[in-house]
């Protein structure tokens, strides 16, 4: 706040003079009596005056104060704080521009973790493979892949048998079962048990 006082003091003394309030070889008007007008401290107004100074706009001279030396570096010095401000006003919409990113980015790795909690909920859902077997009593013997409509009525498929240790892939829908099969189901937990239940 402070920093911003003193700058504001320097900007306001070099608009003084390039509106003619004071002219060239003028005395300004003491540090103490600045202090006062602008109700700060005398070293607040010793930066400002030293800003000034830099500038080129005023001279501070022992026992004399401080004299007005250049109107025209008062007006380049306004309209070198103007660009600054202009550049201050980008700098803080690129910040906002940045923040806004920060937030898009955010959203989209939010977005992201739910897609691959779903994909790996479907594939838990869809990859889950069962290895269920045909018992001696099973109302299943005899009868084929189409009569028991597995995949209508478990919601599961079958993607392999296996019979006296051998592998039958993608079994057709006329495939016949028989005691000792062993079927690989693809499906979720609850088709698994409702295939269970069917070949019992």
């Amino acid at each position: 706040m402070d920093q911003a006082r003193y700058q504001e003091i320097a900007v306001d003394i070099a608009h003084s003079i390039l509106m003619g309030e004071y002219h060239e070889g003028e005395k300004i008007h003491g540090r103490s009596t600045l202090a006062g007008r602008y109700n700060v401290s005398p070293e607040t107004i010793r930066r400002a005056i030293a800003i000034l100074q830099n500038s080129g706009i005023v001279m501070v001279s022992q026992g004399v104060g401080i004299i007005v030396t250049s109107k025209a570096q008062a007006e380049k010095f306004l309209r070198s704080f103007d660009q600054k401000g202009e550049i201050h006003v980008f700098l803080e919409d690129i910040s906002k521009l940045m923040e806004q990113r920060r937030e898009v980015d955010q959203q989209i790795e939010n977005h992201l973790n739910k897609i691959l909690a779903y994909a790996d909920r479907m594939m838990s859902r869809w990859l889950d493979v069962g290895e269920i077997e045909v018992g001696k009593g099973s109302s299943a013997i005899g009868k084929t892949l189409r009569e028991l409509e597995i995949r209508e009525r478990t919601g599961t498929t079958i993607v392999a048998v296996v019979r006296n240790g051998f592998e039958q892939f993608s079994p057709a829908a006329d495939f016949v079962l028989e005691a000792g099969d062993v079927l690989l189901a693809v499906g979720n937990n609850e088709g698994q048990e409702k295939l269970q239940d069917l070949i019992k």
